[in-house]
């Protein structure tokens, strides 16, 4: 597993500034509250994520779609809690 040092995290930190403005709002809440507190796994899943395309993003965010990856639904509830 990847250690997530600060140079990577203010990487990620600039991956999170998107092009829909409602999803910009959910992850400004987001890194505001839970994202220092994410562990290096946690991370890891955070940037495969951050992958997808916007409208697939915000789709899982919003529930209309569910996530092809396991994996990805215990993050997407700590960003939905941020909505």
């Amino acid at each position: 597993m990847a250690q997530f040092d600060d140079t990577a995290k203010r990487r990620i930190r600039f991956q999170t500034r998107r092009g829909l403005l409602e999803l910009d709002i959910v992850l400004k809440r987001f890194m505001a509250t839970e994202f220092d507190q994410l562990s290096d796994e946690e991370l890891a899943i955070f940037v495969d994520i951050l992958a997808l395309e916007d409208q697939e993003f915000l789709a899982l965010v919003n529930q209309v779609e569910s996530p092809k990856r396991t994996d990805f639904e215990q993050l997407l509830a700590k960003i939905r809690h941020n909505k």
